[in-house]
């Protein structure tokens, strides 16, 4: 902490904490352990506000302070949580994160030896492009279903042998929806 810099009152850090649920705010990161970062400079505002303050992990926290992270960039993370966090159940975060959990595994196949037969091979054995949640589910996911993020397809299986799970699917929408949140851009 910079000398002379007041500790930010438990007050104001509790309520950043729980928006980023305790993790990094950064949706590709939200790793374990957090600190507080001011988005504008304390050395420019003097002061400590909710607003401009967010949970980072430290490695995202240095990058930022590094300028590996712009500002406006981490203006976004911090609209981004509220806007997620007022619309969207726990639930539908999770999936969410889910989403973006696979399709950094998705990227790092592409990017391995495997050519394009393999790698569609595994993503369809591995299902990485879908979810299965149980049926009786469906009703806490019905705010991604209202906003057109995702959809739920009944497959042969599930019609024919009474499986009492479906696939969740991103849609177009979602696939923008994820992709801006995860490069940091207003969703």
């Amino acid at each position: 902490m910079t000398a002379g810099r007041p500790e930010i009152p438990m007050k104001i850090k509790r309520p950043v904490l729980v928006e980023a649920g305790h993790r990094c705010a950064i949706p590709t990161c939200r790793q374990t352990p957090v600190e507080i970062a001011h988005i504008v400079p304390w050395s420019k505002v003097q002061e400590h506000r909710f607003d401009n303050l967010i949970a980072l992990c430290p490695t995202c926290h240095a990058r930022f302070d590094h300028g590996d992270i712009d500002r406006q960039s981490m203006m976004h993370y911090k609209d981004n949580l509220e806007v997620i966090n007022s619309r969207y159940t726990d639930h539908e975060r999770q999936l969410l994160k889910e989403f973006i959990r696979r399709d950094q595994g998705r990227k790092e196949l592409a990017a391995g030896d495997r050519n394009f037969f393999q790698l569609r091979e595994y993503w369809e054995r591995a299902g990485l492009g879908h979810i299965r949640v149980h049926d009786h589910m469906r009703w806490m996911l019905s705010n991604l279903v209202e906003d057109g993020i995702i959809e739920f397809h009944a497959d042969k299986r599930q019609l024919t042998e009474g499986i009492d799970a479906v696939p969740v699917v991103l849609t177009d929408k979602g696939n923008l929806f994820l992709s801006r949140w995860s490069d940091a851009k207003p969703v």
